[in-house]
């Protein structure tokens, strides 16, 4: 009854002469409460800050968000992403997929069709205005001017208002001009107004699309995040973003298979779940209904392309995971297959390399006879070696070495074994160079990832690749000095290149070997051990005494020759090694060369190509051999000091690689890898710390005085290097002896005989500090630091 009458009231109060006043009045009250909602969300208390996005998500699901809101929301959300309670962050996240759900902008928010659209419009805005329009237009035009101007006299540093704010600004009071003046407007101008309410409407949801593709960061932090629920709903807005064919979802999930390597089980299956939705499952299907096959494959190639080495590992353990479960139906790669034998340029590569990723789970879906042969034609032939497709190379070659030795071995004159020996024969002219143009540099260092993976392939399919890698070493060293006047400076590097590769394999390939025969030998003195032991059991049965001491001493004997026999197996497997590949073998012929080239005394070589595939090359000889790498670290260091910034970054990665290899000989070159975190290169910086930090963390490398060093890098310009820093020493509070209470005197003394200043002294020690938790240990380190008081130099 009560609510009878409060609607008559209104009804009567709305056929008076106040009704537009109390219409106006709810619309302000609506307003003024929505502001005080964005303004909660801001709140103090996060209990008020949960429940405000809380309010905004029910508003959303509802359909009662004005439409002029839409945007403003959408940025809160985004912005609360960064809040520091995990359960406000997950509301954002919850209040983002909703609005994406309850978009007003259609279906589709792909941004193409709307740029088109937009330009469309203001093609005929700007070709059809009317002229009462085109006079009130040139009116608000003149006015916008003025105030530009007035604003440029009261302050010149301000910034400028665009043509495109002024365009908007002067069709808006065109609008607004148009409609207050015509009572009738004629049909041109309905149409014309009618367009430009479509221009607002497609301004609008580009606004709302380039909201989403600008806040990468925001959804890669959430990612990150340590907070479980955090990656889940990350997770679930892209699969949601996704089937809106938001951009934003693709890059979104190449950044989160990186979780495919997370240690919790609940992270790593929602990324899988997550995968099949965005590129596998229809949209609402929950994973159980599958797209259609060309799809699929389409969607795996778009994932693919533009992806980064370590996005390239992360989507081939979740194909791998996928194959495995028979989650991705085998017509998919047959629509790759046919993708791979009809596209060209990154297509053709792209769908390789999805095959290859498969292949790793499933090896039958590169190694069939139809197949070698497709790869053969499709990977190494004439049209790629005439586009110089290096990147379709490189796929062909990752494919082939999911086959493996086992499987690629095949009877002679056998169909399988002229195809394998035939692509063999590919990889080879890969490998020497052939196909590379001698005067684009591009091209060179394009050719040297393919090169790379053909020796792989070759190593994985041959079964003697040391035959095939030297007939590759003569020819390319023949054809790059056949000219005894002069020498062309990328065939030199490709040279270099393949030297340095071909020993790292064959070190590898000796490895294996070594480990294969050990494993058999390991078998047959096991077996001998056997056959003893039933032999002294039966025998112990008998009555008879002392007529089986001389077959039993007969057999030890023969274990004891035995066990002398692998002990000079061993000694000759590290001889190969150290003194065979790159000392008395066919590589070791261009160590001297390799030796020059680097060391660069006359200055002859300029080149940075040829400087950065022979840096390269030494550390990989040194890798191989302890010798070698004893003799020539100290040209290793004198490289590190004058070399330009890539080789600088390179060398230091590769001192990680020898200090795990050899750290006997690289120990007393320590302060001079910490003295590269002071390097004036952002790159070799980060490089040196994250070399660093596995060194310290995996115990190959003594922690000292000289982390003094790493702590400065808390207070680097670098974020990411700060974000390192911080890393290590959270690892090593971890650690039941606490190194950091040990290393805090010397940190402090080094310190303050540096030359940072007193707060970055102060934000440093701050953050160490807060690690010392017993009360104990605080006393001792302030005892430990006032005996160090009678060595300072002053009291400041």
């Amino acid at each position: 009854k009560s609510e009878t009458s409060l609607n008559t009231e209104s009804t009567s109060d709305e056929n008076s002469n106040g009704g537009t006043n109390v219409t106006i009045d709810n619309k302000k009250t609506h307003n003024a409460l929505l502001d005080v909602l964005s303004e909660r969300v801001y709140d103090v208390t996060s209990f008020t800050r949960v429940a405000a996005l809380k309010t905004w998500a029910k508003l959303i699901s509802s359909d009662c968000l004005p439409l002029d809101r839409v945007i403003s929301v959408t940025e809160l959300a985004i912005d609360r992403l960064q809040d520091k309670s995990s359960s406000v962050r997950r509301n954002a996240m919850q209040v983002l997929t909703l609005l994406l759900e309850n978009n007003p902008f259609m279906g589709s928010l792909d941004p193409s069709p709307y740029q088109r659209k937009i330009e469309e419009l203001e093609q005929y805005l700007e070709a059809n205005m009317p002229e009462r329009v085109k006079a009130a237009h040139h009116v608000a035009e003149l006015a916008k001017r003025q105030e530009l101007e007035a604003s440029e006299e009261g302050d010149s540093n301000e910034s400028k208002v665009t043509d495109d704010e002024l365009q908007s600004a002067a069709l808006d009071a065109a609008l607004a001009e148009s409609e207050a003046a015509a009572n009738e407007p004629t049909e041109k101008e309905v149409e014309y107004n009618l367009k430009l309410k479509a221009l607002e409407f497609a301004t609008s949801a580009l606004e709302f699309i380039n909201l989403f593709q600008n806040s990468n960061e925001a959804f890669e932090s959430m990612l990150l995040s340590t907070c479980t629920t955090d990656v889940n709903e990350a997770l679930r807005l892209f699969v949601r973003a996704r089937h809106f064919q938001l951009p934003c979802a693709v890059t979104g999930m190449r950044q989160a298979l990186v979780l495919m390597w997370s240690p919790e089980k609940s992270v790593r299956e929602e990324v899988m779940r997550a995968f099949v939705e965005v590129f596998i499952a229809k949209p609402g299907s929950s994973g159980r209904d599958f797209l259609p096959d060309e799809e699929i494959a389409h969607n795996m190639l778009v994932l693919t392309c533009q992806a980064t080495a370590s996005e390239k590992a992360s989507i081939e353990e979740a194909i791998g995971q996928l194959v495995k479960e028979e989650k991705i139906p085998s017509e998919v790669f047959l629509n790759l297959w046919s993708i791979a034998s009809k596209a060209s340029g990154p297509t053709r590569g792209a769908a390789m390399l999805v095959l290859s990723m498969g292949a790793n789970a499933d090896p039958g879906i590169v190694d069939s006879l139809s197949r070698l042969r497709l790869l053969l034609d499709v990977g190494l032939g004439d049209d790629v070696q005439e586009a110089h497709d290096w990147y379709t190379i490189q796929s062909a070659a990752i494919a082939l070495q999911k086959i493996g030795r086992a499987q690629a071995e095949a009877k002679e004159e056998s169909a399988k074994a002229i195809i394998l020996e035939q692509i063999v024969e590919r990889l080879s002219a890969v490998a020497t160079g052939e196909w590379c143009n001698d005067d684009d540099e591009k091209d060179t260092t394009c050719w040297f990832s393919a090169s790379e993976q053909a020796i792989n392939a070759i190593f994985s399919i041959c079964e003697k690749p040391e035959r095939v890698c030297g007939d590759i070493v003569r020819s390319l060293a023949s054809s790059t000095f056949k000219d005894s006047a002069s020498v062309n400076s990328l065939r030199l590097s490709r040279l270099f290149f393949v030297l340095g590769h071909i020993a790292l394999k064959l070190l590898v390939y000796s490895e294996a070997v070594t480990s294969a025969m050990r494993g058999a030998s390991a078998a047959k003195s096991l077996a001998k051990q056997e056959t003893a032991d039933k032999a002294k059991h039966s025998k112990s049965r008998q009555s008879t005494s002392g007529i089986d001491s001389d077959s039993d001493d007969a057999i030890e004997d023969e274990l004891g020759v035995s066990a002398e026999a692998e002990a000079q197996a061993e000694q000759q497997y590290a001889e190969i090694a150290d003194v065979e590949i790159v000392g008395r073998g066919l590589l070791g012929i261009f160590g001297p060369l390799l030796i020059r080239v680097v060391a660069n005394e006359e200055g002859k070589y300029s080149s940075q190509v040829i400087m950065q595939s022979a840096v390269l090359a030494l550390c990989k000889f040194m890798c191989i051999s302890r010798s070698f790498c004893e003799k020539h670290l100290p040209l290793l260091f004198t490289v590190l000091v004058k070399a330009d910034t890539t080789v600088r970054a390179n060398t230091v990665v590769a001192l990680g690689d020898l200090a795990f290899r050899f750290p006997n000989e690289l120990e007393p070159y320590t302060p001079k890898v910490y003295a590269c975190l002071r390097d004036g290169s952002t790159r070799v910086r980060q490089h040196t710390l994250m070399v660093l930090t596995h060194l310290i963390l995996n115990d190959m490398v003594k922690v000292k005085g000289q982390v003094c060093e790493i702590a400065i890098c808390l207070i680097d310009e670098e974020v990411r290097i700060r974000d390192m820093a911080r890393l290590l020493f959270h690892e090593l509070s971890k650690r039941s002896n606490n190194p950091i209470y040990n290393l805090l005197p010397d940190i402090i003394s080094r310190l303050s005989t540096s030359d940072i200043g007193q707060a970055s002294f102060r934000e440093i020690m701050s953050f160490l500090l807060s690690f010392i938790k017993k009360e104990r240990q605080n006393d001792m380190l302030v005892e430990k630091i006032v005996q160090r008081f009678p060595t300072c130099e002053s009291i400041e």
